[in-house]
């Protein structure tokens, strides 16, 4: 890509996850901001840390027993690494997903947990690649797989802060969850197959209480959601089918990024998607797209409050098996 002016080539333009194949399938002019130029906001995104963290724990639950003494463990390595971002000034902004939280939270996982989970784990924390096509790999981590008389299903941990049938309902027809599924048909015969468990956790401050004991009314605490996603071999198939055409207009784009010139009125490449601008509240590129008919004029430098940080998926941390499929 040398014609192009102000943009220099990265390796990860060429390594796909599920993580970007969403971010495409949202808008892809936020793709280009986020994964072509590597445009990040300097300021830690706390859904983001905290939910790195909390997996932290969840692997020690799954790698030693869901017991109190694994959650005290798991919460040194969870305020071990949410420090590192934030300070105890930003716990209140941060609420309900902060450490205070997150303590209280383990505990209860604990209670819920602990009788319940009588499944053998087979692995933790399992990156690689693993191929729609020829020569067309997708990267991707899962946290837990699992086997118990169901069959063999992964277990991921996902945190949010409010459960509704929307949240849940998201699950049956997303990305991630058909790359879950993918790996584990690779993995395994189809017969052993039972699918994903999405393993929710969603965080509140501490209910208070009316001086009789009494909640307070729509007082909640910490809840627990587990949602199955079973996919059979025939919706297997047909996802193959589109996340290849995911996948190939991508590629596309990336072609037509070749011959786009900083000169050019448009960039004809990663065209936006004007119905996402406001999905799941602004977009953070938003004043930036409304204005920029072509980006590439603007991409020697990200603006005041971004830096520059590719994600690439073959880098995760704490990966403790890597695979190729």
């Amino acid at each position: 890509m040398a014609n192009l002016i102000n943009i220099d080539e990265h390796d990860t333009w060429k390594v796909q996850d599920a993580t970007k194949l969403q971010a495409y399938m949202n808008c892809p002019r936020r793709y280009f901001f986020e994964y072509v130029l590597g445009w990040r906001s300097e300021i830690p995104n706390n859904h983001l840390e905290f939910g790195t963290a909390w997996h932290m724990a969840m692997e020690v639950f799954y790698e030693k027993g869901v017991s109190l003494e694994s959650a005290a463990e798991g919460y040194k390595k969870f305020e071990e690494y949410y420090r590192e971002q934030f300070d105890e000034t930003w716990d209140e902004g941060n609420a309900p997903k902060n450490p205070g939280n997150a303590l209280r939270a383990l505990a209860q996982y604990v209670q819920t947990y602990q009788d319940l989970d009588d499944f053998e784990v087979l692995h933790i924390e399992v990156a690689g690649s693993v191929a729609i096509a020829p020569n067309k790999p997708i990267y991707f981590k899962t946290d837990t797989i699992c086997r118990d008389d169901s069959g063999v299903f992964s277990l991921e941990h996902k945190t949010g802060s409010y459960f509704n049938t929307k949240w849940a309902a998201q699950w049956r027809q997303k990305m991630q969850v058909s790359v879950y599924s993918h790996v584990l048909f690779c993995l395994f015969e189809p017969d052993e197959v039972y699918g994903v468990k999405i393993n929710g956790v969603f965080f509140a401050n501490p209910p208070r209480y009316k001086a009789n004991g009494e909640p307070y009314a729509n007082a909640r605490d910490n809840e627990f959601h587990r949602v199955p996603v079973r996919k059979n071999i025939a919706a297997m198939q047909a996802w193959l089918v589109e996340v290849t055409r995911w996948y190939d207009m991508i590629q596309d784009d990336f072609n037509r990024l070749l011959s786009a010139k900083e000169e050019d009125e448009v960039l004809e490449a990663f065209p936006r998607n004007t119905e996402s601008c406001t999905q799941y509240g602004p977009c953070p590129f938003l004043d930036y797209c409304s204005i920029w008919n072509n980006p590439i004029q603007y991409a020697d430098s990200p603006p005041i409050g971004y830096r520059v940080e590719h994600w690439d998926p073959r880098k995760i941390p704490g990966v403790r098996e890597t695979v190729e499929l």
